[in-house]
């Protein structure tokens, strides 16, 4: 259901206890990475006999996987040229153990730094075992310039990185300032957090994870940070019962609306409904209310008040009957009027406990983070910003926030102990008191206005329907991420409406619950 994402230093700290408390050779898991990749790139190849591949070598234990692999495909009659980085002769330990069998085997074999690589006229196969996780800071000029010659070749053949393209940070994903760019990545035991994070995506190519033998034990033991979505995270989602009625699939409430956008409203009902809630409800001014009821006669309407403004009276209208929603959303379309913001703090005093606050209302908590101190014994209450509206609580652009997306999440949930829904390509979820939780998933078709409501309507329907906060933010973001998969079929240069999004919601979840593991593997892949 969760994968693990180790950190860099989290993964060296299953290797070292895998050796020191089990005795495991770090031959041996070097062996396994190296016939793991070469899986991969016996997967891409039909017939290895002939081809031709450049592997190269760094100094530390990438480059042992480096060499291993080297054997291997030399072994499957690859004409393989070994470029390392540095003297032979400073080899030591088990990468230095599998150098000695490519030396034995008589493999080609060339110090990088006296190489130049414009001699080569081209290759089939180029195996990147430089750089890996071993990388701290920005990368020497040397290596800034094997890498762009790495690219420069790349562009004509296959490139495949070990455990990750070499330049990439392990943990925030950017590239350091240049990295590899992978047709594959092969990344060892389990994926870093790194790979994940939206830097890295285009350099990336395809994921596959490749078990080395880190026993599970170890692994139990010594739990990363972050863990990453699996699609097993839907099976949570039970068959409906022939007989249930409206009443046991929750009645979700959206309060939002305001003049000319209270569409934002609308998704975020209709990406409830689409999720399974028998009742949705819109709140809003009375002098919008017409319009919604008259357009989406599957959406009920609580007016409120007078008028098409919120202000802190219409809470009135509001309050008495809040305890009969099962969730409520609110922030979509409301507007930033100084009202609203006065509709929210006075919300806040008589506020329901599986609230998601989303949209406009994120603002006036960043706006008067004061606000914020309302929510510390509210365990249940979701947040679900952009990069954006992250930005504002840090005073930050939003570049900024995605260069680095966890180190934020993490700042967040700290200061203010709610449960956090970055969205966003590999939207990262933190619950109050639990890991983190990161989806996979990049779709440029949810990369759409409207996209962010519907999936807070996703969210606040399986809030309604008695998941846990966590575990509603992690079902519906993957739901929510795979429906923008869907939809890349039918429209692969975008194009699709946020409406489709929802649209979209029931046939993807039957569709995989009734799955062949071929076209849904349990994977980051």
């Amino acid at each position: 259901m969760y994968l693990p994402l180790p950190t860099p230093e989290e993964m060296a700290l299953w290797d070292r206890l895998s050796m020191d408390e089990l005795g495991i050779m770090p031959e041996v898991l070097m062996e396994n990475a190296s016939r793991e990749a070469l899986s991969v790139i016996k997967y891409r190849f039909e017939d290895l006999r002939g081809r031709s591949a450049l592997v190269i070598a760094g100094s530390g234990n990438n480059g042992g996987d480096a060499f291993a692999l080297a054997r291997h495909l030399w072994n499957h009659d690859v004409k393989v040229m070994i470029l390392h980085s540095k003297r032979l002769k400073e080899y030591s330990g088990s990468a230095g153990y599998m150098l000695s069998q490519v030396i034995s085997l008589e493999i080609p074999i060339m110090f990088l730094n006296e190489y130049n690589m414009d001699f080569l006229k081209g290759v089939d196969i180029i195996v990147d075992g430089l750089l890996g996780t071993g990388i701290s800071g920005m990368l020497k000029e040397n290596y800034v310039k094997w890498i762009k010659n790495l690219n420069k070749l790349g562009k004509n053949c296959y490139v495949i990185s070990l455990d990750i393209p070499s330049g990439i940070d392990g943990v925030t994903g950017k590239p350091s300032p240049v990295a590899v760019k992978a047709d594959d990545t092969v990344t060892f035991e389990d994926a870093k957090i790194g790979l994940l994070q939206p830097p890295a995506r285009e350099y990336v190519g395809c994921l596959a994870v490749g078990r080395i033998g880190i026993p599970i034990k170890i692994k139990k033991d010594n739990p990363p940070q972050h863990f990453g979505l699996g699609i097993r995270v839907l099976d949570q989602i039970s068959f409906p019962r022939k007989t249930m009625h409206k009443g046991e699939a929750g009645h979700v409430l959206v309060v939002g609306g305001s003049t000319g956008l209270s569409g934002a409203a609308v998704l975020a009902a209709l990406g409830a409904l689409r999720a399974g809630s028998g009742l949705v409800t819109i709140a809003c001014p009375q002098g919008l209310a017409e319009n919604i009821r008259s357009c989406w006669p599957e959406i009920m309407v609580l007016p409120l008040g007078e008028g098409k403004n919120w202000h802190e009276g219409l809470m009135a209208d509001l309050s008495s009957g809040l305890d009969r929603f099962s969730s409520v959303i609110i922030g979509p379309g409301m507007g930033r009027d100084e009202q609203t913001g006065e509709f929210i703090k006075s919300y806040l005093d008589k506020m329901h406990p599986r609230s998601i606050f989303d949209a406009d209302a994120l603002y006036f908590f960043a706006k008067d983070k004061s606000l914020m101190k309302n929510l510390l014994q509210s365990s249940e209450v979701i947040f679900t910003p952009h990069p954006g509206e992250m930005a504002r609580f840090f005073d930050v652009s939003a570049a900024q926030i995605n260069n680095d997306r966890t180190h934020f999440s993490r700042e967040f949930t700290r200061a203010y102990g709610v449960n956090l829904v970055l969205k966003g390509a590999c939207t990262i979820i933190v619950g109050k008191d639990s890991p983190f939780y990161v989806s996979p998933i990049a779709a440029p078709n949810l990369a759409v206005g409207g996209a962010g409501d519907v999936l807070s309507g996703v969210i606040g329907s399986l809030l309604g329907q008695g998941f846990g906060p966590v575990d509603a933010a992690n079902i519906g973001v993957y739901w929510h991420g795979l429906a923008g998969q869907e939809l890349a079929k039918k429209y692969p240069f975008r194009g699709n409406l946020a409406r489709e999004i929802a649209d979209a919601l029931p046939s993807v979840l039957a569709r995989i619950r009734n799955r062949d593991e071929e076209c849904f593997p349990d994977s980051l892949i």
